[in-house]
């Protein structure tokens, strides 16, 4: 059965937030809430009010229009946000005895919405951050799981909580990429109220923060990648639906396999979403290099924002400044005759007064037309008719046809493939080599050495293991890279030929191997 949610099923339980005093009511709840934090059960009428008004102590204006607290609980338990029971161990006056008396505690569903409303007001202040250090956290998570689908039998258990922490660490990553970046966009939003000295000491700590990050996913971005594609060959995807069996709870009406089926959905669009960090969709780049790509134009925006603070600070001509000297000089002439002020707005705007169109009348005419004569005023000036008639003309046959940018377009895709062609053949040539030391590539064409220096400055950043071998993968996927030191015995400068110049380099022995579904 398919749930309808929407206007026309309101929640009683939200109608709090459109009342006129619904921060009475949230002050109301904020008390409950806490009371259960601290492991309490029920308030009395008196001590909830009591606790309000402490909280409405620095905001006298709204405590002196504080509505009665018993009118404000009684309204939360009739729309289900609080549950009531007489209060049986009341002490005190006649008074009190008479009036009737409840302890209120939260209902279960009152509790989830005030505390989702709660954190949507910590996350609408929230700045997001780009943790670098939950990047090492999801490689971890990442490698357990692929060695649990790769046991034989596997690790179905093993594989859920691996599962698990990944999914988990990618939640956490997107969540707070998320924020900092519209965070970010905030901060970088230059107005005329700009602290010069504060933007300056934030440029210097985001810009170090956008580099640490940049540095820590390009460093351990192929190896989430390789990892990935390792998990695919060892069909993780089909095993999703094992893990979801596993772990699928009970529910009350509702059958085994349908709870399989869509908890298995779910962890399919889990893993989808894990995948899209670092493999490019049909229409969309990797969220890695969206992250990347925004880190940078955010850098480039810091440093043209610096660029224009220091033109206002060094270079003190500029459009503001000449208005504002403009202002000043007509605030100077005070009350100059008329015809100098128009003498400084025509010199200033270049905004004179209109001319006449006419002809020349015959001598025997003696009407005079002053210059200065308003058209309403004098006789029209005479127009010959050919003047009107005639104008620009089409040429003859028919009009031309609008320019189709098909062929302009066609031809762009044809330089597109044509270079995707080439980089995909050099990546081929590249790999059909196999383990081969770099004094021995001999002479490369240009998109050869384009593959080449494209595979060793992403080996060359990756950490060294305990025998000295760097293994990495470029960002998209499609390569990976293998380096091996050459022998102390045999090390000697390698000289590889290209068309642009000469690379000199350590010779050491490289493997460049295509990605899995490639063939050479």
């Amino acid at each position: 059965m398919t749930t309808v949610y929407g206007f026309g099923h309101r929640m009683p339980l939200v109608n709090y937030l459109t009342s006129q005093q619904a921060v009475y009511f949230r002050l109301a709840l904020d008390v409950l809430l806490e009371e259960e934090a601290r492991l309490g059960i029920h308030l009395p009428t008196g001590e909830i009010g009591q606790e309000v008004a402490k909280r409405l102590s620095g905001a006298p204006e709204l405590l002196a229009e504080m509505p009665p607290i018993d009118g404000l609980l009684d309204s939360l338990n009739t729309w289900g946000n609080v549950t009531r029971i007489y209060n049986l161990r009341r002490s005190g006056t006649v008074q009190e005895f008479i009036r009737k008396d409840f302890l209120y505690q939260l209902t279960p569903a009152g509790a989830q919405v005030h505390r989702t409303l709660t954190l949507i007001d910590q996350e609408l202040g929230a700045t997001g951050a780009l943790q670098a250090s939950m990047l090492p956290e999801v490689l971890e998570a990442l490698t357990v799981l692929v060695r649990a689908v790769e046991k034989s039998p596997p690790d179905l258990a093993g594989a859920g909580r691996a599962f698990q922490r990944l999914a988990g660490g990618f939640t956490q990553l997107t969540e707070n990429a998320k924020l900092f970046v519209q965070g970010l966009n905030r901060s970088l939003a230059v107005d005329d109220q700009l602290d010069v000295e504060a933007f300056l000491a934030y440029k210097d700590v985001v810009v170090g923060y956008l580099q640490t990050f940049i540095l820590a996913l390009s460093r351990t971005g192929p190896l989430i990648s390789g990892l990935i594609e390792q998990a695919e060959e060892a069909d993780i995807t089909l095993r999703l639906g094992d893990i979801a069996a596993l772990e699928a709870a009970p529910q009350l009406g509702v059958a085994k396999k349908d709870i399989v089926e869509r908890d298995t959905d779910r962890l399919v669009g889990q893993w989808a979403g894990v995948r899209s960090w670092f493999f490019e969709g049909p229409d969309r780049l990797p969220v890695a290099q969206t992250l990347q790509d925004r880190a940078s134009d955010a850098v480039n925006h810091i440093l043209l924002t610096i660029r224009q603070i220091n033109e206002q600070r060094f270079r003190r001509v500029d459009r503001a400044a000449d208005l504002v000297t403009l202002a000043t000089w007509f605030d100077a002439m005070g009350d100059s005759p008329q015809r100098k002020v128009s003498a400084l707005w025509n010199t200033a705007f270049g905004m004179y007064a209109a001319r006449h169109l006419g002809t020349p009348r015959p001598p025997d005419d003696d009407e005079d037309v002053l210059p200065r004569a308003s058209w309403w005023e004098s006789s029209p000036a005479p127009v010959s008719a050919a003047y009107r008639a005639s104008g620009p003309r089409m040429r003859p046959g028919p009009p031309p046809r609008v320019r189709s940018p098909r062929r302009a377009k066609s031809m762009l895709a044809a330089e597109l493939g044509k270079q995707r062609h080439e980089e995909t053949s050099a990546e081929e040539s590249m790999a059909a080599r196999g383990p081969v030391r770099l004094s021995a590539l001999g002479q490369l064409n240009d998109a050869e050495a384009d593959v080449l220096l494209r595979c060793l400055d992403c080996v060359l950043s990756a950490p060294e293991d305990g025998a000295g071998v760097r293994r990495a993968r470029t960002s998209d996927g499609r390569l990976a890279i293998t380096l091996v030191p050459a022998e102390p015995s045999s090390a000697q400068a390698a000289s590889v030929a290209m068309r642009g110049g000469q690379l000199r380099i350590a010779d050491m022995e490289l493997t460049i191997r295509l990605a899995s579904g490639r063939s050479a």
